[in-house]
C-alpha cells in the first residue's frame, strides 16, 4: 500500500538479532505511528510487563504521510510502557519532531521496534535497508550532543540521532530521548527504557528508499490548500534579536509552549556560560515538512535579565536528557506546596523561597539560586543522595519523603499540569469540564495532542482573553464542529456546565489518535481548529477534514473523516485494552477528582470555580455508555471490541477475567 515502506525492524538486544517483519498485520488497519505501536505493543508485552523489564519494548513509529511533502507531517512517535506513570507504568507515546521519522523511511521501515537487553552498551545504526548493533562503550557517560556529535563524526552530518544522556543511563525516571538540540521525546521517561535495554542511541542515515505516493499532483493540490488554510491564522515577520539571536524569517501559527522557563526562543548562538565552562549553541530545530514554524525568536530576549544564565541550565538539562516539563512545572510547583503546608522548608541544603503567589508556579516564581538547580539536576542524574529519591518524580518522591497531598494538587497519573484549568494554564468554566475527562481517562499527559479544545477554541473569547470572537459565536462554532452548542455551554448557564460534555471529549480523543497515527502536528491539525472569519460573516472550525484528504492523496484509498475517526477509535480501544491489561479500573479514572477540587484562577467569573464529583461522576457514566465501556469498571465490553474488528483483544481480556 503506498505510502507506507511495508515493513519494520524488530531488533532483540538480548539475542542480538535484526529481523525484518512485514507491517501488514498492522498496517492500515491501526493506520501508523501511535496506532501501529499500540498494536505491537499488544503482541510482544503482557500485563505482568514492568517499565524496566527487558521484555517491555520500546517502538519507534512514523507514519502514513511521513517523508511526503504534506504540511507538518514529519513526526515520530515513541511508544511504550512508560516509567513515568504512576501508580503504575501505564503505556503511552511520547511525540519527537525532527527528522528521524523521515530518515527511518527512507531507510526502508515503518517502524523500529527494540526489545531485551544488551549485555554491553549499543547504539543501532540504520542506512539503507541495513541495520547494525555497534559498540557504545565509548559513548556511554556522554552528553547526549557530545554522543551525536561523535556519531556524526563516523557516518557524516546527514545522519539523525535519537540520544539518551546521563540521566538516562541512571534510569531517572522522567528523563527525555534527545535528537538534534531539543528534539525530544519528552514526557513518557522512554530515556529511562533506553537505559534499562542498555542502549545509548538509534542513528539513521536514509538511503535510497523513496516513499510511494499515489496520487502526486492531488497531494501537491491539497497541501497548498492546507498552507493557504494557515495563512488564514497569520504570520510572524523577521525577527531580529540583538545579542545572541540568530536573525530568522519565520511563519508561524503559534508558539512553543515553553523555554527557558519564560517562553524565550529556540534560536540563539554563542550564549556564555559560567556554569559549565562551554559555549552554548542552539540551532533552529523545527519538524521536516513543517508548516508553521512553532519555534521562533522574539524581539529583544537574549537582553532579558538572567538570560544567559536560564539559557545555559535550559541547555544542560537537554545534555544530561531531563524533561523540562517536570523540572518546570512538576517541581517548583511542589516544592512551593510543601512549603507553604509545612512539610519542607528546604531542598538539598536550599531554602525554598516563594518570590510570588498567584495563578501558576514556575520555576521562575521561586528564589533559589540557579547555582541551585545546577546541582539539583546533576544529583538527579547521578541518583546522587536526595537526588536519588527525586530522579523517581514528584509522586514517587512523595510517597518517600511527605508531601503526597501537595503532589495530587499538582498530578495526575504521574504528569505534571497541563492545559488542566489549574496551575500552568487557567481557562474558564466550563472548557476545563471537558479537559478533566479527557485527562481523567489517558495514561499520560494528554494535551500533547488535545490542544485544541481547551486552547485553541478558548484563546479567542472576547469575554475569557480579550480575543475578537464573542462567547455566543464560539456556540454556533462548537455546533458546526461537534453537532451541539452544549460542547461548550455553562459560562452564562452554569447549569449546563456538564451536559453532552462527553461529545467533545470524544472527538478530541479520536482526533488526537488519528494525528498520532498519522504522524502529524498537533498544533496544525483540526484537535487544534484554526479559527477563521469570514469577511463581513461569522467564525468557522478550521478544515478538519484535511487529514483524511491528504490519506488518500498519498495512499490511493479514499477515506472520508469518519472513516478514519473510525479506524482512531479502533486505536484508542485497543490503547484501552491495553491499560484494563496492566490494571485500568474505573478508580483510576476517578482519581483525577480530587485535583479539580481546587479552585480554578478565574474569581471574577460567576461561574462554579471547582468540580462537582457528583455531576462529574455522572458525565464519566455518560462518556462510558456512548463508547460502549461498562459504567462500573470502565472496561471495553465485547460488542464494542468486535464491532472495532478487535475480537482478538476481547478474547484475550475474557481469559484474564477482565472483560465485563
Amino acid at each position: 500500500m503506498k505510502g507506507y515502506m511495508g515493513k519494520y525492524l524488530v531488533i532483540d538486544l538480548s539475542e542480538e538479532s535484526i529481523i525484518e517483519q512485514s507491517s501488514e498485520k498492522y498496517v492500515p488497519r491501526f493506520i501508523g505511528g501511535y496506532g501501529m505501536a499500540l498494536g505491537i505493543i499488544w503482541d510482544l508485552t503482557s500485563g505482568k510487563t514492568l517499565e524496566f523489564d527487558p521484555e517491555n519494548v520500546l517502538v519507534f513509529a512514523t507514519g502514513p504521510l511521513g517523508g511526503t511533502p504534506a504540511p507538518s507531517s514529519g513526526r515520530l512517535e515513541i511508544a511504550g510502557i512508560a516509567p513515568q506513570g504512576y501508580p503504575l507504568p501505564w503505556v503511552c507515546d511520547s511525540g519527537m519532531g525532527g527528522d528521524l521519522g523521515q530518515k527511518l523511511k527512507f531507510a526502508g521501515y515503518d517502524a523500529v521496534v527494540i526489545r531485551g537487553k544488551a549485555e554491553k552498551p549499543r547504539y543501532i545504526f540504520i542506512e539503507d535497508g541495513h541495520a547494525e548493533l555497534k559498540d557504545a562503550k565509548e559513548l556511554w557517560g556522554l552528553d547526549t550532543f557530545a554522543v551525536q556529535k561523535s556519531i556524526k563524526k563516523k557516518y557524516g552530518n546527514e545522519t539523525t540521532i535519537a540520544a539518551i544522556g546521563p540521566a538516562g543511563e541512571h534510569l531517572v525516571r522522567w528523563s527525555i530521548i534527545n535528537s538534534n538540540t531539543e528534539n525530544a521525546s519528552g514526557q513518557g521517561g522512554f530515556g529511562a527504557v533506553m537505559g534499562s535495554k542498555n542502549l545509548k542511541a538509534v542513528a539513521a542515515r536514509g538511503g535510497s528508499k523513496r516513499i510511494s505516493v499515489a496520487n502526486p499532483s492531488r497531494l501537491i493540490e491539497e497541501s497548498l490548500k492546507i498552507k493557504r488554510e494557515y495563512g488564514k491564522v497569520g504570520t510572524l515577520g523577521k525577527v531580529n534579536d540583538k545579542k545572541f539571536g540568530c536573525k530568522s524569517t519565520v511563519k508561524a501559527g503559534s508558539i512553543s509552549c515553553m523555554f527557558c522557563r519564560l517562553n524565550f526562543a529556540r534560536c540563539f548562538k554563542d550564549v556564555p556560560c559560567c556554569q559549565t565552562g562551554q559555549k552554548t549553541v542552539s540551532g533552529m530545530e523545527t519538524c521536516v515538512a513543517d508548516a508553521i514554524k512553532c519555534k521562533f525568536t522574539r524581539e529583544g530576549m537574549s537582553e532579558h535579565e538572567r538570560f544567559e544564565i536560564q539559557f545555559e541550565l535550559a541547555q544542560y538539562m537537554n545534555q544530561l536528557g531531563l524533561n523540562h516539563w517536570e523540572a518546570n512545572i512538576g517541581f517548583p510547583g511542589w516544592f512551593a506546596r510543601c512549603k507553604e503546608d509545612g512539610v519542607m522548608d528546604e531542598v538539598m541544603g536550599e531554602p525554598i523561597d516563594v518570590l510570588r503567589k498567584g495563578d501558576m508556579w514556575l520555576g521562575s516564581h521561586l528564589g533559589m539560586s540557579p547555582e541551585f538547580w545546577f546541582d539539583f539536576f546533576r544529583k538527579v542524574t547521578n541518583r546522587e543522595g536526595l537526588g536519588n529519591v527525586f530522579a523517581e518524580g514528584v509522586p514517587r518522591a512523595a510517597e518517600k519523603i511527605g508531601g503526597v497531598k501537595e503532589a495530587e494538587m499538582i498530578y495526575k497519573h504521574g504528569y505534571a499540569s497541563h492545559w488542566d484549568g489549574r496551575e500552568l494554564h487557567f481557562i474558564y468554566y466550563p472548557m476545563w469540564i471537558v479537559s478533566a475527562l479527557i485527562w481523567a481517562i489517558r495514561g499520560r499527559d494528554p494535551m500533547n495532542s488535545t490542544h485544541g479544545f481547551c486552547q485553541n477554541l478558548s484563546m479567542p473569547v472576547k469575554e475569557w482573553f480579550g480575543g475578537q470572537m464573542p462567547y455566543n459565536e464560539l456556540k454556533r462554532v462548537a455546533k458546526e464542529l461537534y453537532g451541539t452548542e452544549n460542547a461548550v455551554a455553562g459560562f452564562r448557564t452554569p447549569e449546563l456546565g456538564y451536559k453532552d460534555k462527553e461529545i467533545p471529549a470524544i472527538w478530541h480523543d479520536h482526533a488526537s489518535m488519528l494525528k498520532n497515527c498519522m504522524v502529524a502536528c498537533d498544533q496544525a491539525y483540526f484537535d487544534g481548529p484554526l479559527l477563521w472569519k469570514e469577511e463581513g460573516g461569522g467564525y468557522h472550525a478550521g478544515d478538519y477534514t484535511a487529514l483524511a484528504r491528504l490519506y488518500s492523496a498519498v495512499t490511493g484509498v479514499e477515506r472520508s473523516f469518519k472513516d478514519l475517526y473510525k479506524d482512531a477509535e479502533r486505536c484508542f480501544n485497543l490503547m484501552r485494552a491495553i491499560h484494563v491489561r496492566q490494571g485500568r479500573t474505573r478508580k483510576h479514572d476517578e482519581s483525577v477528582i480530587p485535583y479539580y477540587e481546587q479552585p480554578d484562577f478565574q474569581p471574577k467569573a460567576n461561574t462554579p470555580h471547582t468540580i462537582d464529583p457528583n455531576k462529574f461522576r455522572s458525565l464519566m457514566d455518560k462518556y462510558y455508555e456512548r463508547r460502549g465501556w461498562d459504567k462500573c469498571t470502565g472496561w471495553p465490553t465485547r460488542e464494542k471490541l468486535e464491532e472495532l474488528g478487535l475480537k482478538d483483544v476481547a478474547d484475550e481480556l475474557e481469559e484474564l477475567g477482565k472483560l465485563p
